[in-house]
């Protein structure tokens, strides 16, 4: 087979992939999406909605070590179609159950398959499209979990106004044609038929990459940035709603202008990393835009929400820079443990998901489910603060040059 085939073939690939990542994103924001309905629901408080809220995360996370070894001994042909099973499986409960426990089994679930999604798009492209396209590979993947997040913020009124069964049977669709579509179109680009399941070998693959600083550095770089996105969206409805006295159709369209802005500049940032051997000065940039961006979000006084909107843009606008840390780690390891490495990066990005209760214990009630400006500007200065600390992690981060490959 030409190399031209094998490009073409690894683009239709990684085009299945990718838009499991849509899916995967539309799966993890469904709480926030949804959250007067799941609470109205499961007849929930909200610190029970919080503990859901962390529950996708809980697996989520930790499983990132392990997914990326998983897809490098054995393959995203094995792997991909029964983690969007497990998907598909915890939507089928969460959709149609009243009971909070069983909705917290199906959050398990859920984060447990969506692990594999990001690391599985990225483990494609590594092997079956060109290493020196891999910056712009890296922003063009968040840009389709952007547009799954775009998506939800977009429907989130519409199916809290309506029976949410609509929205699980649609979602539940996408997740069987996904699983057809893995099955008839993944390869492999190295043999895997006679690899057999070695808990030595995946905690050997983990050990090599979480020996290098670099890769805790790359993971820390990413944390920062993506904390407007990972703690903020959560909330960014209801915060919206109440300090501009808005409605939540508005509200939504507000936060999502965050997701544009990612969606519209991860793929120019990568495409400009592919062209300059100083990568870093894209996550300075970056860094900066979301941390002046954030802190005006936070503490102007009651801007329009056309401002609001525009600040949300430049939030995200400077969160697209987020995915060139992915190219730092997969620089650190050989090419066999592209998505061991991907994967660990992942895992100490997600690790600011555990701030999640944290940001609901500080918001104090000044009525039923309404907090006061004051509460809001305490519980999320967590986000500034760490982009304000970013600037630490990337000055140690080492430089990486580009690839001659075609």
């Amino acid at each position: 087979m030409s190399k031209r085939d094998n490009y073409r073939k690894g683009w239709i690939m990684y085009s299945i992939a990718a838009f499991f990542y849509f899916y995967d994103f539309i799966l993890k924001l469904i709480p926030s999406i949804m959250m007067e309905n799941i609470i109205s629901r499961l007849d929930i408080t909200t610190n029970q909605f919080g503990v859901l809220e962390l529950s996708f995360y809980a697996v989520y996370t930790p499983m990132q070590l392990f997914c990326g070894p998983l897809l490098d001994e054995y393959g995203a042909k094995r792997v991909l179609p029964s983690m969007i099973g497990v998907c598909l499986i915890g939507s089928i409960m969460s959709g149609w159950t009243h009971s909070y426990n069983i909705y917290l089994l199906s959050r398990l679930m859920i984060g447990f398959g969506s692990a594999f999604a990001f690391v599985s798009v990225l483990k494609i492209a590594s092997e079956w499209l060109p290493r020196r396209l891999y910056p712009f590979l890296s922003g063009l993947t968040t840009t389709f979990g952007m547009l799954g997040g775009i998506f939800s913020e977009a429907i989130a009124p519409l199916f809290n106004q309506y029976d949410q069964r609509y929205f699980f049977t649609g979602i539940c669709i996408i997740a069987a044609l996904l699983i057809v579509l893995s099955i008839l179109f993944i390869e492999d680009g190295e043999s895997h038929e006679d690899s057999v399941f070695d808990i030595k070998l995946i905690l050997s693959d983990i050990g090599t990459v979480l020996s290098k600083p670099q890769i805790w550095l790359a993971g820390m770089i990413g944390l920062c940035l993506f904390t407007p996105i990972q703690l903020f969206v959560t909330w960014a409805i209801r915060f919206f709603s109440q300090d501009l006295n808005v409605n939540e159709v508005v509200a939504g369209n507000i936060t999502s202008m965050l997701f544009w802005g990612a969606c519209v500049f991860a793929p120019l940032a990568g495409l400009i990393a592919c062209k300059i051997n100083k990568k870093k000065n894209l996550l300075y940039v970056g860094n900066t835009v979301a941390l002046v961006a954030m802190l005006l979000t936070l503490y102007s006084a009651h801007v329009d929400w056309i401002s609001a909107m525009l600040l949300m843009f430049l939030v995200g606008t400077g969160v697209a820079v987020q995915p060139l840390v992915f190219v730092y780690a997969s620089r650190q390891v050989h090419l066999h443990l592209t998505a061991t490495a991907v994967a660990s990066t992942n895992f100490i990005i997600n690790l600011s998901s555990l701030a999640q209760p944290y940001v609901g214990s500080q918001l104090v009630e000044t009525s039923k489910q309404v907090y006061s400006l004051a509460s809001w500007r305490n519980a999320l200065a967590i986000i500034p603060l760490l982009l304000l600390v970013n600037y630490v992690f990337i000055i140690f981060l080492g430089e990486i040059q580009n690839d001659d490959d075609n």
